[in-house]
């Protein structure tokens, strides 16, 4: 059986010091490892549960620059370039074997691959340079694609396993992965999702975001009143189906209302 590789992690200081220093530029690596070697307290690993690897967040960080380099890396990329980046990234991720244990929950394991190792490839997709993208956190430019992943995989047995992946938009992504009460429930996370699918088939995609955004608000406040995590697949999978279908018949009333005014 192979031994958990305990990943390295970059605490918030850590970040804090080597974005500060930076300043409205990109970090580097060159930057960040000095920060490092000066001050070693804001590297660490998990105290025990595995062997400490230095290599594997090495690889991982290689997988990400060959895939950002399939997509136009290092120059500037299009909206288009970086939302494939983001589809290609997030299957790769989700099926790493380095990234297979509990080391992918940490906030700052990704934080040390987005600051220490991967900086350049973060600005690249992120040309704002907002610090969230950097820092550990449902934002960070890596962390979220592999969270996507690994709530949207269909598993390896079905005919369009990464579908979900490929056909979501980024609003759509937004909407379930930036809400914990959504995205802790991957079962919940991954039914939105098909839904979400099946209705923009249906209907104009231009109106999905609106659909989107009133169909999330009305399955949270459904979550609350009844744990929809508990129901049976088919009968989550109905459950939310009736939530988007709701909110479409409610259009369609509002529309009728006022053709007849």
């Amino acid at each position: 059986m192979n031994r958990v590789r305990l990943l390295p992690r970059l605490n918030q200081l850590g970040v804090s010091r080597i974005l500060s220093i930076a300043k409205d530029k990109a970090p580097t690596s060159a930057g960040a490892l000095t920060i490092i070697e000066e001050h070693a307290s804001v590297v660490s690993f998990a105290a025990s549960g595995g062997s400490v690897s230095y290599e594997a967040s090495g690889r991982i960080s290689q997988l990400i620059k060959d895939v950002a380099a399939r997509h136009g890396f290092p120059e500037p990329g299009s909206v288009a370039a970086r939302g494939r980046f983001d589809t290609d990234c997030a299957i790769t991720l989700s099926t790493c074997d380095d990234l297979a244990s509990g080391e992918a929950l940490r906030d700052d394991m990704w934080a040390f691959l987005a600051v220490v190792l991967t900086p350049h490839v973060v600005a690249w997709r992120f040309p704002d340079l907002q610090s969230h993208r950097f820092e550990g956190g449902v934002r960070n430019a890596f962390q979220r694609l592999w969270v996507r992943g690994i709530c949207l995989d269909r598993g390896e047995g079905h005919a369009d396993r990464w579908g979900l992946v490929r056909e979501l938009s980024e609003d759509a992504m937004v909407q379930i992965f930036e809400r914990a009460s959504i995205s802790g429930e991957h079962r919940l996370a991954r039914s939105i999702a098909e839904a979400w699918v099946s209705t923009a088939a249906q209907i104009d995609r231009g109106r999905m975001e609106d659909v989107m955004r009133r169909a999330t608000k009305y399955i949270r406040v459904r979550n609350e009143i009844y744990d929809l995590a508990s129901l049976e697949d088919d009968a989550l999978q109905t459950e939310i189906n009736r939530a988007f279908g709701k909110v479409i018949e409610l259009d369609e009333r509002i529309q009728l209302v006022s053709a007849a005014q």
